[in-house]
């Protein structure tokens, strides 16, 4: 694993971005892939694109852009045209022009689809997990939609106040869930921070704001727009071991691109 880059933002705080690729972490460096194919097609723009400037844009070599982009078109995701086999997003993920950069998950009680998986990823790792959604009005912030605590509930309810304020909402800039969101927003946020490489890996990873547990998120998506985060709060003993935090890490990212084939399916801002 690569080094960490540490990333300053206004209030002092930081995130640590590390690379997710390890030989072993197939499941982890498939969804990489997906979403670097994803977001190949999303920034060259509505119209048919040459394989070459996809996988170009995608940083891939020819053979693996096209290997994905199969997958994806058998998904429904993305459709070839004409004979030279020029690939472009289907509508439904470009949507229409006049969309808005975030797309956030709906508030109000979550969806069987979401609770499932934030509760699968909570099983799936043993630590406490949390879904959140951008709100842009004034101060971008990111708002708790979802929360999955499992054994960690005393612990986690009996924290200092502010810290559980802190975890139901608090800027984009505070903290790994809600760079995950900003990584994907442009121009909403006139942020002073780093954050390509969050665009880069797909994922942030960060202190949160309880103590003794780092924070990894990674954004879910809604067709081309970013509807929110998941996040898992992992204790830093199991983080320190890089096998675990390559496992993590592929979790997230797992849950993310599910909830994110969700929202995507039903063609709505809610899982369903």
């Amino acid at each position: 694993m690569g080094d960490a880059k540490v990333l300053d933002n206004r209030e002092g705080e930081f995130a640590l971005l590390h690379p997710v690729a390890t030989p072993s972490d197939r499941t982890g460096g498939a969804v990489a892939r997906t979403m670097a194919v994803l977001g190949a097609l999303i920034r060259l723009g509505p119209g048919e694109h040459p394989l070459a400037s996809v996988a170009e844009s995608a940083g891939l070599p020819a053979p693996t852009a096209h290997r994905y982009l199969q997958a994806l078109m058998r998904e429904g995701a993305v459709e070839q045209l004409g004979p030279r086999a020029r690939y472009a997003l289907t509508d439904a993920l470009h949507g229409p022009p006049s969309s808005t950069p975030a797309q956030p998950l709906q508030a109000g009680p979550p969806s069987p689809a979401v609770r499932a998986e934030i509760v699968t990823l909570q099983s799936r790792t043993g630590q406490a997990a949390f879904v959140y959604r951008p709100h842009l009005i004034g101060t971008p912030m990111r708002i708790c939609a979802e929360r999955a605590y499992g054994s960690h509930v005393d612990e986690i309810l009996t924290s200092p106040q502010i810290a559980l304020r802190s975890l139901e909402s608090a800027p984009l800039e505070a903290d790994a869930a809600g760079l995950a969101i900003l990584a994907c927003l442009g121009s909403v946020s006139d942020h002073k921070i780093d954050i390509a490489h969050v665009r880069e890996e797909g994922h942030a990873i960060g202190p949160s704001p309880l103590q003794g547990r780092t924070m990894i998120a990674a954004p879910i998506w809604y067709g081309s727009a970013v509807a929110g985060s998941v996040a898992l709060l992992a204790k830093d003993a199991p983080m320190r071991r890089a096998a675990t935090r390559a496992r993590y890490v592929t979790a997230v990212m797992d849950t993310a691109a599910a909830m994110s084939g969700h929202l995507t399916r039903s063609g709505t801002r809610r899982a369903s």
